[in-house]
């Protein structure tokens, strides 16, 4: 799915945190198994019970139709396991920060922290951990991590991505005003551009399916939109569209901490590290 990043989980697999959540939410569908972050044969077999209760296809591998159908959402005020499957993840946690309790009561800190994750990773800032947060929760740290989202009603003020987006729309050949507004006519642009790529999964969302394509390697010398949508990401950087020494020198600068190697080109690696939250 392009807005919703569910990856696959099966016996043997990891990483724990995902698997732990799993196992939460089994036991709020009242299957007693023991929440450890190990998918062993205990696991595998209540996923197997639950499948089958839900007139799912025989196996234990928890694919997106079986992950969509466990999700319980969970919101202020709720308590239980599946309140502990959110919070054992530590959503929207930085590096250093105390770590959420996994008490199963949905309170003002849990409340918090899910809000913090939505906004890091460009979601529905509504503090309630339904089936989008869910989504991101199991795959941030699995394989094939998600890209985050861009979508109607965000500004560059709590979606740091957007003027990103506008900009490689515009070096995509989308007509649209860059100004930081994630408004109905960004929306429909994308909408547009995504018709030109592909048959299904078509919104006014930029999600999984899109950054990759949408996106330009930027290097040394380029000058258009698409360096201006780099040049967004970057602080302190004016936005003019031109590879200049200041741009690669602060290209350079992120490479070093976040994404090498050094080589000032900005391709798919460096772009995926510049748009995740930092935190990851």
């Amino acid at each position: 799915m392009n807005v919703e990043p569910w990856q696959p989980l099966a016996p043997g697999d990891g990483p724990q945190s995902v698997v732990a959540g799993l196992q939460w939410l089994l036991r709020a569908h009242g299957h007693p198994v023991v929440a450890d972050g190990t998918y062993g044969s205990t696991t595998g077999d209540a996923v197997m019970a639950f499948r089958n209760a839900k007139g799912l296809p025989p196996g234990s591998t928890v694919d997106d139709v079986t992950w969509i159908a466990l999700i319980l959402a969970t919101r202020s005020g709720d308590n239980g396991d599946a309140v502990r499957g959110v919070q054992q993840f530590q959503p929207g946690r930085f590096p250093d920060a105390p770590e959420l309790a996994v008490d199963g009561i949905y309170g003002p800190n849990t409340a918090d922290a899910v809000r913090e994750f939505q906004r890091q990773w460009g979601l529905t800032i509504d503090g309630i951990a339904g089936r989008e947060t869910w989504s991101f929760l199991q795959a941030r740290r699995g394989p094939g991590a998600p890209w985050p989202l861009a979508k109607v009603g965000q500004h560059q003020d709590e979606n740091w991505r957007v003027r990103a987006v506008q900009n490689l729309l515009l070096h995509a050949g989308r007509p649209l005003n860059v100004d930081g507004l994630y408004g109905p006519l960004t929306g429909e642009q994308m909408r547009q551009w995504q018709l030109t790529q592909r048959a299904t999964f078509i919104s006014t969302t930029c999600g999984q399916l899109d950054w990759p394509t949408l996106i330009s390697t930027v290097r040394p010398g380029d000058n258009g939109a698409h360096v201006a949508a780099v040049q967004s990401l970057l602080p302190e950087l004016v936005e003019d569209g031109v590879y200049g020494p200041l741009t690669e020198q602060a290209v350079r600068d992120f490479q070093d901490a976040f994404s090498p190697p050094v080589d000032g080109i900005v391709g798919p690696t460096t772009w995926y590290s510049l748009v995740v939250p930092k935190a990851e």
